[in-house]
């Protein structure tokens, strides 16, 4: 069962990397901005945030707008203090 969470991971977070990658670098996707956000956000609540930071610090990807300074860190905390919780429970 942990190897499949890790494994989960890894992928939600390559995902989430290369389709930052493909945005930034490629003019492939012709995505409206707001969409590109939405999308974004829903990788990042699956648990791909370490994948959109790292390609964002990257690639110097517009990193002072109001998704990235203020939800996806809500989302890292919220998902960081459920993990928490859930080992918590586990060893109790």
């Amino acid at each position: 069962m942990i190897s499949f969470v890790i494994g989960y991971f890894i992928c939600i977070n390559l995902i989430s990397y290369l389709f930052l990658w493909i945005n930034i670098r490629t003019d492939f996707l012709k995505i409206d901005k707001k969409w590109l956000d939405t999308i974004y956000l829903l990788l990042a609540i699956l648990g791909g945030f370490v994948g959109i930071m790292i390609a964002t610090e990257m690639f110097n990807y517009r990193k002072d707008e109001k998704l990235f300074k203020k939800y996806i860190p809500l989302v890292i905390f919220i998902e960081v203090c459920i993990v928490l919780y859930i080992i918590y429970k586990i060893r109790n």
